[in-house]
């Protein structure tokens, strides 16, 4: 991908319906590793029918062959992590696309690390009949968010993230960076 294109996500539940859609986010960096994307004023689409803008910039970090990705967002008090355990990413059709697994990871910063959602994903998981193979790799991917998130490494690092940022915004023409 292109750095400095738009694209636009697409988010999915197992059983193939569409959960959530972004209708941009720009391509900052990408290597045989990760696809960094990032957006401040991008519109969200709900399954149930709600849009919403979103309220704060944010970096997203997907990765190529991890069971997860990651959303920094920007904020006055500091750069809250939201990671949602899923697979990963593909391109179709010029849309970022992956497969929510329920499971969430919040790492605040005044606030303790949390795992959202255990009971969707339990529930999900017969549901959909997700498989003892994903759930293996959800789980192995829950680990290893766990593991990263209490050393402070990549990708909750806030320099790492605050360069990217800046990146995002000297790429869309913003001078206003951190």
């Amino acid at each position: 991908m292109l750095k400095g294109s738009w694209f636009p996500i697409v988010c999915f539940k197992h059983d193939g319906s569409v959960h959530r859609s972004w209708n941009k986010t720009l391509v900052i960096y990408e290597d045989d590793k990760i696809l960094v994307l990032g957006n401040d004023d991008a519109m969200v689409f709900e399954s149930d029918g709600r849009n919403w803008k979103v309220r704060e910039p944010a970096i997203t970090i997907f990765f190529k062959n991890k069971w997860y990705n990651v959303i920094a967002m920007i904020k006055d008090d500091g750069i809250k992590y939201y990671v949602n355990i899923a697979s990963p990413y593909t391109l179709v059709d010029n849309n970022i696309c992956y497969i929510d697994y329920d499971l969430d990871v919040s790492l605040k910063p005044s606030n303790p690390l949390r795992i959202l959602d255990e009971h969707e994903y339990y529930s999900h998981y017969e549901e959909m009949r997700y498989g003892k193979e994903i759930d293996y790799l959800i789980k192995n991917g829950l680990y290893e968010v766990l593991n990263f998130a209490l050393k402070h490494t990549f990708p909750f690092e806030d320099d790492k993230i605050a360069k990217l940022y800046n990146e995002f915004l000297k790429l869309k023409g913003d001078k206003n960076g951190i």
